[in-house]
């Protein structure tokens, strides 16, 4: 289902939580909403989701073409995860997932035959299979945040809000279910709107991402677009690591990613900068180095393979000389 948000606020008290908004976001798109705490991407998901409002005639919510803004969430049809699961701790895998068809008004009630024949469709698409009768106890953290998405999904939503779905995991579990979401989205083909503030999540799950800050949307692209073209300062310093740079003689501030720095032997007629290593730390195939630059004094990271490291003989308190690939200001 296509969703548009137009002109949306949110006030709390004299705390300005969105500034008018504008977002479009097509059919079956998994989205996220990227952005420090406090940068409204969860308010902005209630007020989508229809668990909070914007201020009164500030906006509009409209989804496949509907305009759902007055409505409460019962009326939107929009399926919920969140991060602690809100799993009902008394019932089992298969009644949590059973419970939003299970009390629906007898006449939308599916039959039990085919409520147990979802729940346990539901169960298989979320490699859930065969545990239906185990409490949430009895369950991982990443197992039970599966039955969080399989209850959601069985009420046939228009569209998936998931609010920090993963927070509460550990990162090696995390990162397995990052994966899988990705996997299972293509399959359901759900419209998916996400929040986090995990830079490494958004981008590798998104189709698009909506990268917030103090209310307001600084931009929107594919996670490549907004990682190799950012719009605004603040997204280029929030996506992934980025050194500012002062060049001797100019007065602006120049951005550029630890992996655009080339490191060369000192004396090298190319090098833009001359900088000692302070530190570093060489795990895996790459190597980081903290170079401290000789004309500004300015830190400066850089990353370079293990074989360029051993090929150079680099060492901390060596000296060298340093070549921008790629600057932005």
């Amino acid at each position: 289902m296509s969703i548009v948000v137009q002109n949306l606020r949110r006030t709390f008290g004299t705390f300005q939580a969105l500034r008018g908004i504008n977002l479009e976001i097509a059919d079956h798109q998994l989205v996220a909403l990227l952005g420090p705490s406090g940068s409204g991407k969860t308010t902005l998901l209630r007020i989508i989701g229809g668990l909070d409002f914007p201020d009164a005639g500030q906006g509009s919510v409209v989804i496949n073409g509907e305009d759902v803004t007055e409505r409460p969430a019962a009326e939107r049809k929009a399926g919920f995860v969140f991060q602690h699961y809100a799993l009902f701790n008394h019932l089992s895998v298969f009644e949590n997932v059973a419970f939003g068809l299970e009390v629906r008004p007898q006449k939308t009630r599916p039959s039990k035959d085919a409520i147990r024949d979802r729940v346990l469709e539901l169960l298989r698409l979320v490699q859930l299979g065969g545990l239906e009768q185990r409490l949430p106890s009895e369950l991982s953290g990443g197992q039970r945040q599966r039955v969080a998405l399989a209850r959601a999904l069985a009420i046939d939503p228009k569209v998936l809000l998931l609010d920090e779905p993963f927070g509460a995991l550990d990162a090696k579990v995390r990162k397995d279910l990052r994966r899988w979401l990705r996997a299972f989205h293509r399959e359901i083909g759900v419209t998916t709107i996400f929040v986090t503030h995990d830079q490494q999540e958004a981008l590798e799950l998104a189709d698009v991402v909506v990268v917030m800050n103090e209310g307001q949307i600084e931009q929107i692209g594919s996670p490549q677009q907004l990682y190799d073209h950012p719009a605004t300062p603040f997204v280029y310093e929030f996506l992934g690591d980025v050194n500012k740079v002062r060049k001797p003689g100019r007065p602006d501030v120049f951005y550029v990613r630890p992996h655009e720095v080339k490191i060369l032997f000192a004396g090298d007629a190319s090098a833009e900068l001359h900088a000692t290593i302070e530190h570093l730390f060489a795990a895996g195939p790459s190597a980081r180095l903290t170079l401290r630059i000789q004309e500004s004094r300015e830190t400066l990271d850089a990353d370079i393979t293990r074989l360029q490291l051993e090929e150079m003989g680099l060492s901390e308190g060596d000296e060298v000389g340093v070549h921008l690939t790629l600057t932005r200001s």
